[in-house]
């Protein structure tokens, strides 16, 4: 089944517009056509007419003999740059005077005398025109009959010229009339191109905004539309505001009764001490508490990011330094790393590199990664963040592990939200990591890839940001690196979006 077309409001009305106008055009040159051949015929037969009436004054009786003086002029006003052929008789009383015996005699039994008529005939196969004069000769008590005929190669040259030059007339009106049609409806439609470039340009990951559209310059026919998209906007944004109240809310509600249960847990484990079978139960307590944070933390973070657009737009931070906010993620996942006996190092080319998201964002961004790295990671092993040189207006920031890493075959499923990879043996997770850093990568106009980890072993997560557009110098001034690493060489950041593996020695 073929797909139905998408309807287009242009091209409806170049239709609606140009067939109405072809078709006038057509009966125009109809009208035209009729025109042309009555005013050949008529043109020309005056010219039949003054040769019938040249040879009829000519006409005599001496001796009671008909006698024709017949003049040159009479003949040839007939020529024409056509070349056609010029025939004349002169008859009285069924009897040729002159002329040409074969030329077809018409009747004019029922002519008035002194009156011209013409006929269209035939002349040895060949068409011609032909008038004819039934004139009164004094001294004869019949009257003369005069006829003059020329073929029509003349009045056919004149009509094929005149029809070539209202053809081109015709189909110039018409394109021009096209033209004009496509640019009047162009105009017309301009306020309403302008208007899908502004709701465009407020789709998620760019500009949100649930700003009411202006109807100013919008044509009183598509307000309504536009009216009615106004109410939905406000509806959405009556209904984001919700949403954040709840956030904001369940932030407080959930992870407060969660903090006290823990800390409860913790002094309850300590006054239990050595009691038989106890312990392990509040281990299991407090691990479950711990996951159940966790989770919560991640759902807060994932309902975040689906509005981080608008939270970044309304804040006006949408600039941040990739150095610093990856030095301090680093920092605050030190504890966990060194909890679970894992060497947490960071390494960076530059100083310092402006990147177009705002802090909260890429703090949610490098703290997901680090944790998944960290989380997934075997005791005893390593997790590096590098932040590399910026390639093409954008920076790029990796986060390596030496862990068990990521099959080709679960790759793209990773960044579905609750999927983990299936083994056994693995830690307990949400699967929402990487679906978080995915998403407000995204939205900040950044891409991600996954690659192999630290000496080909575990996994690469390879993040780029665009940079502004707009950095003073000492923004794009590379200054000394204050680490740069042993083993990860400059060249190896990430490029056009494909990652290039990390090799960090062990």
């Amino acid at each position: 089944m073929r797909p139905k077309r998408t309807p287009s409001l242009r091209r409806s009305l170049l239709i609606n517009l140009l067939v109405p106008t072809t078709a006038l055009g057509a009966a125009l040159g109809f009208a035209g056509l009729l025109l042309i051949d009555r005013t050949i015929e008529t043109a020309y037969d005056r010219v039949l007419d003054g040769s019938v009436k040249a040879i009829a004054e000519r006409i005599a009786v001496e001796d009671g003999e008909i006698t024709v003086d017949l003049p040159q002029v009479a003949l040839g006003m007939l020529e024409t740059r056509a070349n056609d052929s010029v025939y004349y008789n002169v008859v009285y009383d069924g009897t040729l005077v002159t002329g040409y015996k074969d030329l077809p005699i018409v009747s004019m039994k029922t002519g008035v005398a002194g009156t011209i008529e013409h006929f269209n005939s035939q002349y040895q196969g060949i068409p011609i025109r032909l008038s004819a004069l039934v004139e009164p000769v004094y001294g004869k008590p019949l009257p003369v009959l005069v006829e003059v005929a020329e073929t029509l190669n003349g009045r056919m040259t004149a009509r094929r010229e005149l029809l070539l030059v209202l053809t081109i007339l015709e189909l110039g009106i018409i394109v021009t009339a096209a033209i004009l049609v496509w640019l009047a409806v162009r105009r017309g439609l301009a306020p309403l191109v302008d208007l899908g470039r502004e709701i465009d340009a407020r789709q998620v990951g760019t500009t949100t905004s649930l700003t009411p559209l202006n109807l100013d310059g919008i044509p009183y026919e598509a307000q309504p539309p536009v009216r009615a998209m106004n109410d939905l906007l406000s509806r959405l944004d009556v209904a984001i505001q919700v949403i954040r109240h709840f956030i904001a809310d369940a932030s407080h509600q959930m992870k407060t009764p969660l903090a006290s249960l823990r800390v409860h847990v913790a002094l309850l484990r300590r006054e239990t001490e050595g009691s038989h079978g106890t312990p392990e139960t509040l281990r299991e307590i407090e691990r479950s508490t711990g996951q159940l944070d966790r989770l919560i933390a991640q759902l807060l973070a994932m309902a975040r990011a689906e509005q981080a657009s608008i939270d970044g737009l309304e804040s006006g931070e949408n600039f941040a330094d990739l150095v610093t906010a990856a030095k301090e993620a680093v920092s605050a996942m030190v504890p966990f790393a060194a909890a679970r006996n894992i060497e947490l190092a960071f390494e960076a080319n530059v100083e310092s590199v402006k990147v177009s998201v705002a802090p909260s964002t890429l703090q949610d961004i490098l703290t997901n990664l680090i944790d998944n790295a960290i989380r997934y990671n075997h005791e005893g092993g390593s997790v590096v963040v590098a932040v590399g040189d910026p390639v093409d207006n954008r920076a790029s920031v990796q986060v390596a592990d030496d862990g068990p890493g990521i099959a080709q075959e679960h790759r793209q499923r990773v960044f579905d939200r609750f999927y983990r990879v299936p083994g056994a043996g693995s830690p307990s997770g949400s699967g929402l990591g990487l679906s978080i850093v995915r998403s407000l990568v995204e939205q900040s106009m950044g891409r991600i890839a996954l690659s192999a980890g630290i000496g080909g072993r575990g996994l690469c997560v390879t993040v780029s940001l665009p940079v502004p557009k707009v950095l003073t110098e000492s923004d794009t001034e590379e200054g000394p690196p204050s680490e740069r690493p042993a083993s990860l060489p400059q060249d190896e950041a990430t490029h056009d979006g494909e990652p290039r593996p990390l090799h960090v020695a062990p």
